[in-house]
């Protein structure tokens, strides 16, 4: 059983934003998803979770029109257990998340608004997290699906910055941290999630411009980025530079060449 929407040309965003430590990137973060759209229907949940190294005081200090409610969460609550309440809590007909290391563009949310609108039975759709050095232009855009005027590289999954249909998640459920070995993988239990969904027709991807190539966030987390940290807190898995490197590359090749439709 599918739950295909059509979403109203007018459409409300809810977007939920998770803050935990790491207040160089907020800073950078924040302040350009607020001012990334001039939609008076998009508003921004913040919900930190147990920050100790004054992201609270930051974000009290705020006053932006588009902040709809900050929520303080006393200790970490991780990924899903907020997710999970702000899909029920929300009253727009598309909700999605960007995390506190992914600086977007101007405009962003209102080409997946339009991909969305274009395409019922659309899913989780996204910028891309990787960097263009991680993969070749010619084999994605051999692999580009063009769908009612929209240039997608369709996926299983994608990343935790998406943009979906608020009905799709109340109606069809399965959204957990399965494992306890992998609580600290915040992409765990949301890609099992999208691939249940798949089994319901929809579709997910990664949106493309018209010449099929890929949108991209900048993603703060890459040792390759200007503005990456590499210490203990913004590093909690303590790996190499090098070796993130390798497992970003990696991870493109098997999602942008290797996956086939």
């Amino acid at each position: 059983m599918n739950f295909f929407t059509n979403i109203s040309q007018n459409a409300r965003v809810h977007i939920i934003y998770l803050t935990f430590n790491r207040l160089y990137y907020t800073k950078k973060t924040l302040p350009a998803l607020l001012n990334s759209s001039n939609l008076t229907s998009y508003k921004i949940r913040i919900v930190d979770n147990g920050s100790n190294d004054g992201t609270v005081e930051y974000l009290q200090q705020l006053t932006h029109p588009r902040i709809e409610q900050v929520i303080y969460n006393k200790k970490n609550q991780g990924l899903v257990k907020p997710t999970k309440k702000f899909w029920k809590e929300s009253n727009a007909e598309l909700i999605g998340k960007i995390d506190n290391d992914i600086l977007v563009p101007r405009n962003w949310i209102q080409q997946l608004i339009n991909a969305h609108q274009k395409i019922p039975e659309l899913g989780v759709i996204g910028f891309c997290h990787f960097r263009e050095e991680d993969f070749q232009q010619d084999i994605v855009k051999n692999k580009v699906l063009k769908k009612n005027g929209v240039y997608l590289r369709q996926q299983p999954w994608i990343g935790g910055n998406y943009i979906l249909k608020r009905e799709m998640v109340l109606k069809i459920g399965g959204y957990r941290q399965s494992r306890k070995l992998f609580q600290k993988r915040i992409l765990h239990g949301f890609n099992k999630y999208q691939e249940k969904l798949v089994k319901h027709g929809y579709i997910h991807g990664y949106l493309c411009d018209e010449k099929k190539r890929l949108h991209l966030w900048e993603h703060l987390d890459d040792p390759r980025h200007p503005d990456f940290i590499n210490d203990n807190e913004y590093n909690p898995r303590k790996i190499s530079k090098t070796d993130i490197i390798e497992w970003y590359k990696k991870d493109a090749k098997l999602l942008l060449h290797d996956y086939s439709l």
